[in-house]
């Protein structure tokens, strides 16, 4: 497991034990209804921090198509591109998969734009994949956020029974 599934993984031993907490202090109800959409909001938190940071901080750089490769998944075909970025005298090579934006329709010496984070924690992009932040992105993740919320309020201030 590398750098990056070590991170979500604690990340994922960290929030489920605050969540299944912040769940038994609400109740039966509202507390399973804030462990479910906190789970939720954490899957789309992190890919929406994603698209936004690449989108303020990347760096766009000019590159060229070195080579296109494709292998066989499961039901379909998909496709690597080897990116070369030339610039300042040096030479990087970056490799490219479809869920970054390489298409099979690319040809070798055909003209791009690199995405790449500065500081090297997120994937290299092609600029076709790096649209920053959508409307849709931001909407799931403040109504993820704000109904965990609305669950933990009602969750604590509704009247339990006293027991004698």
């Amino acid at each position: 497991m590398g750098g990056d599934g070590l991170l979500i993984a604690a990340s994922v031993v960290i929030a489920l034990p605050l969540l299944v907490v912040a769940g038994a202090l609400c109740g039966a109800g509202p507390g399973t209804c804030v462990v479910i959409l906190g789970f939720a909001f954490v899957l789309f938190a992190g890919p929406a921090m994603d698209d936004y940071v690449l989108d303020q901080r990347g760096v766009r750089y000019e590159a060229v198509i070195d080579d296109v490769s494709s292998y066989h998944r499961k039901h379909d075909t998909g496709h690597t591109c080897t990116v070369v970025r030339s610039d300042s005298g040096q030479s990087l090579t970056y490799r490219i998969d479809d869920s970054d934006g390489c298409e099979k329709d690319f040809e070798p010496g055909q003209r791009v734009t690199l995405v790449v984070d500065p500081k090297d924690w997120l994937a290299t992009r092609l600029s076709s994949k790096a649209n920053g932040l959508s409307h849709g992105m931001a909407w799931t993740v403040g109504g993820l956020l704000a109904a965990m919320e609305a669950f933990i309020l009602y969750g604590r201030l509704r009247r339990r029974p006293r027991f004698a």
